[in-house]
């Protein structure tokens, strides 16, 4: 009623203190929210006691109108709060009847379209033209499936090719199948198929090499020009040389055995197996007197089978380098190796479209002379003494890269012959006369002498030479290194400039300043990379696991031994981290060579160190050093295009030194200082027993003795 709207409004206009407010609120019964169909009038009926008493129901009617006014003004509260959000929801609920209405209208006009395109182009003809187009992918997809299917089966092709000895054949169809493969590697089964093409051509190598060495007792011409035909298309005639001077090797030696063998079991009567296990020259002891000629001339008619087929090797390659000799056009082909190089390369060795690397000292040094010179131009009297200068600066120059990078006294001590005599001899010469030693002054010199001396230099702490990852610096020393040999090459371009404004008697100094001095520079990489070469690698691990191989065998081995592994993991190692410095710091292609050839060169020494250290070796074990050292040059060859292998006669020369006999033995001696007095030393006490007699060790150590005796 109007009355009671009255009350409930002006219940809602008194003051009211909002806890006071909350707690009428909280009074209020959970019931009367339970949910929307709760009726209210009827709950209230229901609670109605059965005598009523008016000023009960009074009391009961104000406070129900207290809670519905707080009721309401909360309500009325939370819309006011409310009101922004719900003007701004408003505002979006219109812009979106806005855009349906824009939609229904696009719509509408995208169906009048699709009717009139129905009408120009019906269904058929849409369906024709996504056939078609589905038809070329088919084709396209179905001549790759078949290309695909034809390397699948090229397995059964080759296994006849190489039943049938045919070995160019095959290599030249298993490269283009791999070939042919890498245009669809996009299809997951050409993955595997990569992997058994690549196992299939190494199953090629071995059946190569097995087929090389039966031409070491039946020589055929037809067969040997496959033979070599194929290591020519794998690029490998190095290594077929190498191995085919093993397999004579141990064709010798197998054929002697074998004949000596046959006898002693005869004259043994029995078969006994303790024959096949001794020495050859302990086997020899037991042929009888009866025997004797018969022996030797089955075993001389056996040596000669394996020498014709030397000889007709020997004419073989006599008449194929005559042809290889012969004037050919050559223009316009480029060198196969130089492209092959080219391809391997991880990063660019093409020092003439590269810039050269350089520091900003070495530009400074640069600008310096050029205004040196102008000064001459100016000031001819004093030329002499602005070229003493600048002779001073590239001193101080040479003399601070060598202190920083290629000072080392473990290597110089060495005698590995890292610094020659004329680079020394210039060091010394700067050291003395322009660096100003700590502690080295003396109160005596005069005074003119201290003035024209320097502070030596010091390398910045910033600078980490310590580090195996950054390959010790290598970044550095390349820079440090490249920059002073790049200020060589404009010094020497300055040459004629510089001699025409120098008096005539002081000539000779500029031709010493470049005799002496600009001419060493490139020397200095040398040492330089030696260090980082001399740490990249660990060679005493490889002299530790070469001591516990057992050399003292009985059989001739199939199988290298894993230091050779162990030793070529660490070259790609340093391949792998000479690549990464690479992609920050240009390696030129000197620098590279000069990397490579120090560590194959300590890679070799160390070699020849370790199999001195041997204490017993048999013939097999011999033979399995050259094996081993064949399959590390074999896996080298693919990392480096360094050619030929540093020092790999050294290695060679030393393991067959071993079959040399005492008077061969005591020329060898004389004739190769370069090495140590320990390993030939341990050559000589590795023959004892075998094919050297105690006297005989007594003479060569004696000569040893000799050769050492002038070093004392």
């Amino acid at each position: 009623t109007v009355r009671e709207r009255e009350e409930l409004r002006e219940l809602r206009e008194l003051p009211v203190d909002p806890q006071a407010e909350q707690e009428i609120i909280n009074s209020i019964e959970e019931v009367y929210y339970s949910n929307d169909s709760f009726d209210v009038m009827q709950h209230e009926l229901e609670k109605l006691p059965p005598e009523l008493n008016l000023q009960e129901l009074e009391e009961y009617r104000d406070k129900r109108k207290r809670q519905q006014a707080a009721v309401s003004k909360k309500v009325a509260d939370l819309i006011l709060e409310k009101q922004p959000s719900y003007v701004k929801e408003l505002e979006r609920v219109t812009s979106l009847q806005t855009n349906l209405q824009l939609a229904a209208v696009i719509c509408t006009n995208a169906r009048r379209q699709l009717s009139v395109s129905k009408e120009g182009f019906t269904e058929a003809s849409l369906g024709l033209l996504a056939n078609q187009r589905r038809r070329q992918l088919l084709t396209g997809l179905l001549k790759s499936l078949r290309t695909i299917k034809t390397l699948q089966r090229t397995d059964v092709r080759l296994s006849e090719m190489l039943e049938e000895e045919d070995f160019p054949g095959a290599i030249q169809l298993c490269l283009e199948c791999q070939k042919a493969a890498s245009t669809f590697k996009h299809y997951s089964c050409i993955s595997e198929l990569n992997s058994k093409l690549q196992d299939t051509l190494e199953q090629i190598e071995e059946q190569l090499d097995v087929a090389l060495s039966k031409t070491c007792k039946h020589f055929d011409v037809s067969h040997y020009t496959k033979v070599q035909l194929a290591y020519t298309l794998l690029g490998k005639t190095q290594t077929a040389m190498d191995q085919l001077h093993m397999h004579f090797t141990q064709a010798i030696h197998n054929t002697v055995f074998q004949v000596v063998l046959g006898y002693v079991e005869l004259c043994a009567g029995n078969a006994d197996t303790k024959f096949q296990k001794m020495q050859y020259k302990d086997l020899c002891t037991h042929i009888t007197p009866d025997s004797y000629v018969p022996c030797l001339s089955d075993l001389c008619k056996a040596l000669w089978e394996v020498m014709l087929s030397y000889h007709r090797t020997m004419l073989w390659h006599e008449e194929h380098d005559k042809e290889k000799n012969a004037p050919t056009p050559i223009t316009g082909i480029a060198s196969r190796e130089t492209l092959r190089s080219r391809k391997k390369s991880d990063y660019s060795l093409n020092k003439g479209s590269a810039a050269p690397i350089l520091t900003n000292t070495t530009l400074n040094v640069i600008r310096l002379v050029g205004k040196y010179m102008q000064m001459m131009n100016i000031l001819k009297p004093i030329s002499f003494d602005v070229i003493h200068c600048v002779s001073q600066l590239f001193d101080y120059y040479l003399y601070a890269v060598y202190t920083f990078f290629g000072r080392n006294d473990t290597y110089e001590s060495s005698g590995l012959g890292l610094i020659s005599s004329r680079l020394r001899t210039t060091l010394n010469r700067i050291q003395e006369s322009l660096i100003e030693m700590v502690g080295a002054a003396q109160p005596n010199a005069a005074f003119t002498d201290r003035k024209e001396k320097v502070p030596s230099p010091h390398l910045s702490q910033l600078v980490d030479l310590t580090a195996s990852g950054t390959l010790f610096g290598l970044a550095q020393r390349v820079v440090a290194t490249e920059s002073l040999v790049f200020l060589a090459e404009q010094f020497d371009f300055l040459q004629s400039h510089l001699d025409s404004m120098m008096p005539g008697t002081k000539k000779p100094f500029l031709q010493q300043f470049y005799s002496q001095t600009v001419s060493t520079a490139s020397e200095l990489r040398k040492p330089i990379y030696w260090i980082v070469a001399a740490k990249a690698i660990d060679y005493e691990q490889m002299l530790l696991m070469m001591a516990g191989v057992k050399w003292d065998i009985r059989e001739i081995m199939s199988q290298h031994n894993i230091y050779v592994d162990v030793l070529l993991k660490e070259f790609e190692e340093f391949n792998q981290r000479l690549s990464d410095v690479s992609k920050h710091v240009r390696i030129p292609l000197p620098v590279s060579n000069v990397l490579w050839e120090h560590c194959i060169r300590l890679a070799n020494r160390t070699l020849v160190e370790g199999y001195a250290n041997v204490k017993k070796c048999s013939n097999e074990g011999r033979a399995l050093m050259q094996l081993d050292f064949q399959q590390f040059l074999m896996k080298l060859e693919r990392l480096t295009d360094i050619r030929p292998i540093p020092d790999k006669e050294f290695v060679e020369t030393y393991v067959k030194a071993y079959y040399l006999t005492e008077n061969d033995m005591e020329q060898f001696i004389k004739n190769h200082r370069e090495y140590s007095m320990k390993q030939l030393a341990n050559l000589v006490n590795v023959c004892l027993g075998s094919h050297i007699n105690k006297k005989a060790r007594q003479k060569l150590l004696a000569a040893i003795d000799d050769i050492d005796r002038p070093k004392r």
